[in-house]
């Protein structure tokens, strides 16, 4: 959702209009995250495929397997870009999965410290494709980036509201409908960077600490192979001030 957006939630209820400087306070910026069919190539921003990255770069690894190749984001591709994400360079994110070739019973949980790995690298014109050591590379497909704005909708991510909290809620409750006169405006980006973090079943803020931040949220999909706590979403968290820092080493997820 764009300003406007948030004018038109406002406008579409009293007890909002009453709000208006509370419902703004709300506001963080996201980039909405639009997939794609068709095939992405080099260093453009992508989920699945070939990862770019330097020639000297080593595949990560965990107790059970090696990490999956989860996708890439040009920062140089965002429309409207937040000014807490950087400029260029090009960010690649690698998620822990269970191989089912390996011999151990350990299992992969994304709870788990280290389940997603990202890294950063500025200098996008000496990155070269890697095909997985597993073989289990899929499709990628190109994404758009655009810059937005995003507010909360569950009561654990409003702390101190001054009204019933269930009403943005309801207001935002069905994707690709917008409160008020136009109803033509998708308010809800299914997956973003930023903003806040989307869950269906958690009953509780997933944020780990103040001091972390939104840094990816993403829907499960077949075509990935993504199956997040049984076809729910992966939220991934960094301090505020490593994002503002570009130092991406340090992440923490959750899914629900």
């Amino acid at each position: 959702m764009n300003a406007q957006d948030i004018d038109t939630l406002i406008a579409s209820h009293p007890i909002l209009s009453e709000h208006a400087d509370f419902v703004r306070s709300l506001v963080r910026p996201n980039v909405r995250i639009t997939i794609s069919q068709d095939a992405a190539t080099g260093v453009q921003s992508k989920f699945g495929g070939p990862a770019m990255v330097p020639a000297d770069f080593e595949w990560p690894e965990h107790d059970v397997g090696l990490y999956y190749f989860l996708g890439q984001i040009n920062f140089a591709e965002i429309e409207n870009r937040p000014d807490s994400l950087p400029a260029t360079g090009l960010l690649a994110l690698f998620n822990a999965d269970y191989d089912p070739k390996s011999e151990s019973d350990e299992e992969v949980f994304w709870g788990d410290e280290g389940y997603l790995k990202a890294w950063y690298f500025e200098d996008v014109d000496t990155l070269r494709p890697m095909a997985a050591p597993h073989g289990r590379d899929v499709q990628g497909k190109r994404l758009t980036l655009v810059g937005e704005l995003d507010i909360p909708r569950h009561q654990d991510m409003l702390k101190g509201c001054p009204f019933d909290s269930e009403i943005l809620e309801d207001l935002l409750d069905v994707e690709g409908e917008c409160p008020g006169p136009s109803a033509t405006v998708d308010m809800l980006a299914t997956d973003y960077l930023l903003g806040y973090p989307s869950y269906y079943s958690l009953g509780y803020n997933p944020t780990p600490g103040p001091e972390w931040v939104s840094l990816l949220t993403v829907d499960s999909y077949e075509q990935f192979n993504w199956c997040w706590q049984d076809g729910a979403k992966l939220m991934v968290f960094i301090e505020q001030e490593k994002l503002l820092a570009r130092d991406f080493s340090n992440l923490m997820c959750d899914a629900g």
